[in-house]
C-alpha cells in the first residue's frame, strides 16, 4: 500500500490480515441494507478467524473484560426473555465492536495501518455524503450506504480523526478544514443528537490530551453546542413546537414547558415502553430483545417495524439497571484507559490512536440517548472500538520493543 499522508510516493507491504482490517474500516459505511444481517454475521466470522490466525495475541484489556461481563449478562437475559430470535439479534449487535477491537489488537503492527484505515474510512465518508446530492441517488445508491442518521453519527469519528492529525502536525491546515467540514452534516441535516455528539467528542479529545487543564476548552465546546441549538433557526425550530417562546435563559434554568419540546413523536413511545418493560423489574429488565420483539411482532399501526430511537432505554428495558450500568461502565472504562495509554506512551503514534479512539467513542456514546446507534454498529461503534484495539496493539508493540 502507499503510505498515508506521505508527500513522496512511498510504499510498504502489509499482511493480508492488515489489508483486511483496512478494508473493513474503509467499507463500514456501506451497509448493503438488503443483506444487513448476512453482512454483520460475515464480518463477525472474519474477526473470529482473523483473531485465530493473527500474528499476535488478542489483548483482553480490563475495559474489554468489563464489556464481556455485560455481554454475559445480556446472554442471560435471553433466558427470561420472550424471544430467543430477537435476543440473539441484539447479542450480535453488541458483540461486533468487541470482536473488531480484539481483531485490531492482534493484527496491527505499525501506526501506518491505523492511518491508512482512517484515510480510507474518511474518503468513504466523503463519498457517502456526496451521494445524497447526486440526481437519482435514491435509485442508484439504494441500500449501498447507511441512512443519514447513521452517517451523521459516523462523521463524529472523522471530526476527531481530523483534529487529531492536525494536532499531530499532519497537514494541520487541511485537517482543521476537514474537522469543520465533518461538523457540517449534522447542522445541514439538523440532527440535534449528532450536534451534541460532535461537541462531546471534541471536548473529550481535549480532556484526553490536557486533562483538567482542558476545562476552558470543554466549556467552550459546550457553549458552541448551545449556541447552535438557539442561534441556528432550523435547529431551534426542530427543537421546539413554538421556538419563539423559549430563550437560552429558559433552557439553562430549566424553565421550559415540556409540552413545547419536540421529540419527533418519540416521547410517547419512550413512556409506553418504559412502563411496559421496565417498571416492576427494574434490576433485570424484561429480557434481551424484548423491545425489538415488541416493535416487530406486537406493535400496532405505524409503530410496527419501527425503532425506539433510544438505545439506552432499550438496554434499561431489556437488561435492567444492571445491564445499563455494565454497558456504560465499560464504555467509560475504555475512555479512561485511552487517557492512560495516551499519557503513559512515549510514542506520538500511540498517543494519536488512543486520543481518536477515546474521544470518538464518547461522542458516539451520547448519541445512544436518542438514536439507534447500536443498530448501526457497523457504521458507528465499530470505528472507535477498532481504533481502541489498534491503540492496545500499538502500546503492546511499544512495550515489547522497549523490553528488548
Amino acid at each position: 500500500m502507499r503510505l498515508p499522508f506521505c508527500d513522496e510516493k512511498t510504499e510498504m507491504a502489509c499482511t493480508g490480515l492488515e489489508a483486511l482490517l483496512i478494508f473493513m474500516i474503509g467499507t463500514g459505511l456501506m451497509g448493503l441494507i438488503p443483506l444487513l444481517a448476512i453482512h454483520l454475521g460475515t464480518l463477525e466470522l472474519i474477526c473470529i478467524l482473523g483473531i485465530a490466525r493473527a500474528p499476535y495475541k488478542a489483548i483482553y484489556s480490563t475495559p474489554l473484560k468489563f464489556y464481556i461481563v455485560f455481554l454475559l449478562w445480556a446472554a442471560i437475559g435471553i433466558i427470561y426473555g420472550v424471544s430467543v430470535n430477537y435476543g440473539v439479534r441484539m447479542i450480535l449487535k453488541y458483540i461486533y465492536p468487541l470482536l473488531i477491537a480484539l481483531f485490531a489488537s492482534a493484527v496491527i503492527r505499525d501506526v501506518e495501518i491505523f492511518l491508512k484505515a482512517g484515510q480510507m474510512g474518511r474518503r468513504m465518508a466523503v463519498i457517502s455524503f456526496i451521494t445524497y446530492y447526486i440526481p437519482m441517488s435514491g435509485f442508484i445508491f439504494l441500500g449501498v450506504f447507511w441512512n443519514r442518521a447513521a452517517l451523521a453519527t459516523n462523521y463524529i469519528v472523522w471530526v476527531v480523526f481530523s483534529i487529531a492529525l492536525a494536532y499531530a502536525g499532519v497537514r494541520p491546515k487541511k485537517n482543521i478544514l476537514w474537522t469543520i467540514a465533518f461538523c457540517l452534516p449534522a447542522l445541514i441535516w439538523v440532527f440535534r443528537t449528532d450536534i451534541f455528539g460532535c461537541s462531546v467528542a471534541l471536548a473529550t479529545f481535549f480532556f484526553l490530551k490536557y486533562r483538567l487543564k482542558s476545562l476552558p476548552l470543554v466549556i467552550g465546546m459546550a457553549g458552541l453546542a448551545l449556541c447552535a441549538l438557539f442561534y441556528i433557526p432550523a435547529v431551534k425550530e426542530k427543537m421546539y413546537f413554538r421556538p419563539d417562546e423559549v430563550t437560552m435563559t429558559d433552557f439553562l434554568t430549566g424553565n421550559v414547558d415540556e409540552n413545547n419540546i419536540n421529540t419527533s413523536g418519540r416521547k410517547q413511545g419512550w413512556e409506553d415502553v418504559e412502563r411496559w418493560f421496565y417498571d416492576g423489574h427494574e434490576y433485570k429488565g424484561s429480557g434481551t430483545g424484548r423491545v425489538q420483539h415488541y416493535f416487530y411482532e406486537e406493535a400496532p399501526g405505524w409503530r410496527r417495524g419501527g425503532q425506539l430511537h433510544n438505545d439506552l432505554l432499550v438496554l434499561k428495558c431489556d437488561n435492567g439497571l444492571i445491564g445499563l450500568a455494565l454497558f456504560l461502565f465499560s464504555y467509560l472504562a475504555v475512555m479512561f484507559h485511552c487517557m492512560i495509554i495516551y499519557h503513559k506512551s512515549d510514542r506520538n503514534s500511540v498517543k494519536l490512536c488512543a486520543s481518536v479512539a477515546g474521544a470518538a467513542l464518547m461522542g458516539i456514546l451520547v448519541t445512544t440517548y436518542s438514536d439507534n446507534t447500536i443498530s448501526y454498529s457497523m457504521a458507528t461503534l465499530a470505528y472507535p472500538w477498532a481504533f481502541y484495539g489498534m491503540a492496545l496493539g500499538l502500546a503492546k508493540r511499544e512495550k515489547d520493543t522497549a523490553a528488548l
